[in-house]
């Protein structure tokens, strides 16, 4: 990679775009690889060390000798706070009353974001509700190091993969349900990804990181009457409203776009930008025939709206294709070198790194959590009331093989011991923290980090734990039929449901959910020596 960028410098800027790092170990960040003297440097506290590429944005806040940080971006729809600034004094305010307050006034943040704060001793740290901002933390020798990128981090001190994750990796079933490691895994064994709803503390004396849930603590009951769920709809509908204002007023100098595809997810984020149409934009792109069905539902409903809407089309031939070789490696390095990206994603990041259609990509990703969204997978009605490893390991990937199969239901055995007790997972059923814990934090969080923002920053508007909740206290058989967005759109914005226009996962079939289906209850049975956890 370092002799790569040295002949392609042009590049030099997109690897770990977007990234930071806390340490307690003083960098260099030079001319020289990895950093490139594209970062910057900040001391937060007597001994830490918060590196940050050029296009991360990067906030503190003292008080009381106490240092809070915001690194990336964060909006409180609770407050309408958009300033980083205010957020920070708020989240003080809070934890001098309380950690119990502190985490819930954390739960406001809507945003991609990593949040802490240090005193003399102790520095504590997160990753927004979903993770869709990549954080990976771990003690190597006797310093700490927190990152966006695992690989940076290899870079500097030397660290190679494991045999397992080299197997894992590089087997011919690994890119099936795409690329992301089981369990907290990262690419290196000294470090692990830091999973949503939890902290990390690190103790400077005891030189350890310990890792503590924080999130639920106590039972989310679903509601019982239809005037319930009514008053559950209207007050998403108000969150996500303050939501699309508090965006609209975060950038109002850049071009924040709303990427619609003509499916439930956007269009619910559309419905609720209705106070703030004329301040938003509104773009679709079409890189393969398949989105050109999306994207033209889109321009329709957007023209009955009466709003502008753009329409890209990645072209097949371009001369800046001619890098993708080169491109494709920075990727892959970006996200800790763990496969091969897919070469129609790759084309659009590149051609969009060079002709951006906006500044600010307002994405309709985490609204997922509001479904049940593994029994429609599955079509399956019922699932093991709690959970064990060689279940969450053929839900996970194709597992072929003797010793793969052994070594990932180690890994998820201790991923199950180490984030999960009986109380946890009576307080929110497993199968919805499986999706939001470890699928979409372990996978989109990925794919966000390390490959999707290097073209142009993204935020999601539904990226908030207090949100999502609430949708979860919605019951499951609505849920499945996808009745929030449905319902959410029409209180919002009549006018959408008005055009009847609907697009349908083309992907997902009866024969597919058949297939998937006997591939888990066949493979979650298969276990090599290993009893069943039982909690």
């Amino acid at each position: 990679m370092k002799k790569t960028l040295k002949d392609y410098p042009k590049f030099q800027k997109r690897l770990y775009c977007r990234g930071f790092l806390i340490t307690n170990e003083k960098q260099n960040v030079n001319l020289e690889y990895p950093f490139y003297a594209n970062w910057k440097e900040e001391t937060i506290g007597h001994s830490f060390y918060m590196y940050t590429h050029k296009e991360t944005y990067a906030y503190t806040f003292e008080k009381n000798q106490v240092i809070h940080f915001i690194i990336g971006h964060a909006y409180d729809p609770y407050n309408m706070l958009v300033n980083e600034n205010e957020i920070l004094k708020k989240l003080a305010s809070a934890r001098e009353k309380s950690e119990a307050d502190y985490w819930d006034a954390e739960s406001n943040l809507t945003g991609v974001f990593c949040v802490g704060y240090v005193t003399e001793n102790q520095i504590v740290y997160t990753t927004d509700c979903a993770g869709m901002q990549l954080v990976y933390h771990g003690i190597i020798g006797d310093k700490l190091y927190i990152t966006s990128h695992a690989k940076l981090v290899a870079d500097l001190k030397g660290l190679k993969q494991p045999e397992y994750i080299e197997r894992l990796t590089t087997n011919k079933y690994w890119h099936y349900w795409g690329t992301w490691l089981p369990g907290d895994l990262s690419p290196f064994d000294e470090l692990k990804r830091m999973v949503p709803n939890h902290f990390g503390s690190y103790e400077k004396k005891q030189n350890s990181i310990e890792v503590v849930r924080f999130y639920p603590t106590e039972k989310i009951v679903e509601t019982n009457t239809q005037e319930e769920y009514e008053n559950i709809i209207h007050e998403l509908g108000r969150i996500m409203s303050n939501t699309m204002e508090c965006i609209a007023k975060k950038w109002p100098e850049k071009k924040a776009s709303i990427s619609v595809t003509g499916g439930r997810d956007s269009m619910t984020a559309l419905s609720c930008a209705n106070k703030v149409y004329d301040k938003l934009h509104y773009f679709s792109y079409i890189s393969n025939v398949d989105e050109s069905v999306d994207a033209y539902a889109a321009k329709e409903i957007l023209a009955h709206l009466g709003l502008e809407h753009e329409l890209y089309e990645i072209p097949e031939e371009w001369d800046g294709y001619k890098d993708l070789p080169v491109f494709k490696k920075v990727m892959e390095c970006n996200n800790g070198c763990i496969g091969a990206n897919n070469t129609n994603d790759l084309k659009k990041r590149l051609y969009f790194t060079e002709n951006p259609p906006c500044d600010m990509e307002i994405k309709s990703w985490v609204n997922e959590m509001g479904r049940g969204w593994y029994y429609n997978k599955y079509n399956k009605k019922k699932f093991p009331q709690y959970p064990y490893a060689s279940y969450w390991r053929a839900m996970h990937k194709v597992y072929v093989g003797k010793y793969l199969i052994k070594e990932t239901d180690n890994v998820f055995a201790e991923y199950l011991r180490k984030y999960y007790d009986k109380k946890t997972f009576d307080n929110l059923s497993w199968l919805e923290l499986y999706f939001w814990e470890f699928a979409w934090s372990g996978g989109e969080g990925i794919f966000l980090t390390t490959e999707h923002r290097v073209s142009y920053d993204i935020t999601i508007p539904f990226n908030n734990r207090k949100y999502v909740e609430l949708m979860l206290t919605v019951p499951l058989e609505k849920r499945k039929v996808d009745d929030i967005p449905i319902d959410l759109i029409t209180y919002m914005e009549p006018r959408i449901a008005e055009t009847g226009i609907t697009v349908h996962d083309i992907s997902h079939t009866n024969f597919r959910a058949f297939v998937v289906r006997n591939y888990l209850e066949i493979f979650s049975k298969i276990r090599f020596g290993r009893k069943r956890e039982k909690f």
